[in-house]
């Protein structure tokens, strides 16, 4: 069984997994720093082809998350592992309570505390945008996590969606013999992972499997419970459904909920994608069949590393000329190599 890496047809050893993924770190780093326009040499500091000024004694650092989940609580574990080991950086996690207005606000109050960076899962991409340029506007880099947003800024680390729902096309496909129908348990329409996670899974089958077809595409809103109600309905009227995408693994776990109920286990191929640890001792259990697993702590310390570049090297956010870019490493985790993901890795 191989790894892949988030791009087309990127494929690493799993004894190369972390190799990428530092490889990954230095590049953005090293990426991040061209794009700033060089490093004094002297101090080391990057800037504007001069010697940065000296930072403030206190760095002030916080992370607006959509709203509390397992992916944002682990983004913020791999943020705080890093920063706290970092001498004057100060660290803070906020709720965004899932709407809009509440993050708005509470970029205005970071703004307003003279922030040195802010770490952002935003809820809108384009409503998060005049908040994310006042940031800018005042110097203070606007690092974004997962889902990102239309305005320029410092920059975005995120899971593969496209890429890695390609690949769990190809491989449920496999497990599905090449044939037969399928059902895609979604989230409400209106989010860029959403789409993203979305077309690649349809786009992934019909490259690899085009036998197969995907008969439903139904709205679960993220959730277990909903995902249960949603999958019986469609059970109801296609009885025969060899197959379910569950676009995050709160929703395949639902769907594995009904398959236990309805004596489908081991006979519906259920997959999800993120890589929670409930998700990966489902596959150890013989219950879920495989889910798209990305380290999420490694994305929070991937963040934190950039943000460390930009804080103590004392980079104001108008010196940014274009976003960095990183697509964390995947591994598609079925029975076959769940194992080789270790317990501290799991979240």
């Amino acid at each position: 069984m191989t790894d892949h890496l988030s791009g087309p047809s990127r494929k690493t050893p799993r004894r190369g997994f972390i190799k990428q993924a530092v490889v990954a770190s230095a590049t953005l780093g090293a990426g991040a720093g061209a794009l700033l326009g060089g490093a004094d040499p002297q101090s080391g500091r990057l800037g504007m082809g001069g010697a940065a000024a000296a930072a403030p004694s206190t760095l002030k650092t916080a992370f607006i998350q959509w709203q509390p989940h397992t992916v944002p609580a682990a983004w913020s574990k791999g943020i705080e592992e890093v920063l706290k080991n970092q001498p004057g950086f100060e660290y803070r996690l906020l709720d965004g309570q899932n709407k809009v207005e509440v993050q708005v606000s509470l970029m205005d109050t970071l703004i307003n505390e003279a922030t040195s960076v802010i770490f952002l899962q935003p809820i809108d991409s384009v409503a998060l945008a005049p908040s994310i340029n006042k940031a800018k506007r005042a110097g203070i880099s606007v690092i974004t996590l997962n889902i990102d947003a239309s305005s320029q800024h410092a920059a975005h680390v995120e899971m593969s969606h496209y890429y890695g729902a390609m690949d769990i096309a190809r491989v449920m496909g496999d497990k599905m013999g090449g044939k037969g129908d399928v059902a895609i348990l979604n989230a409400p329409p209106g989010i860029v992972i959403r789409d993203q996670r979305t077309k690649g899974f349809v786009e992934g089958m019909k490259k690899h499997h085009p036998a197969i077809r995907i008969v439903a595409d139904q709205v679960a809103d993220w959730s277990r419970k909903k995902a249960q109600d949603v999958l019986a309905t469609i059970l109801a009227a296609r009885p025969g459904l060899g197959g379910v995408y569950g676009v995050n693994d709160s929703m395949a776990l639902g769907a594995i909920d009904v398959a236990k109920e309805k004596g489908l286990l081991g006979k519906l191929v259920v997959f999800g994608n993120d890589g929670e640890k409930d998700a990966l001792e489902s596959i150890e259990n013989g219950e879920l069949t495989g889910t798209q697993y990305t380290d999420v702590y490694q994305q929070g310390r991937f963040a934190a590393a950039a943000a460390t570049m930009l804080a103590a090297g004392n980079v104001p956010a108008t010196a940014v000329k274009a976003k960095a870019r990183l697509l964390m490493p995947y591994l598609i985790a079925t029975r076959d190599n769940v194992r080789q993901i270790q317990p501290s890795q799991r979240w």
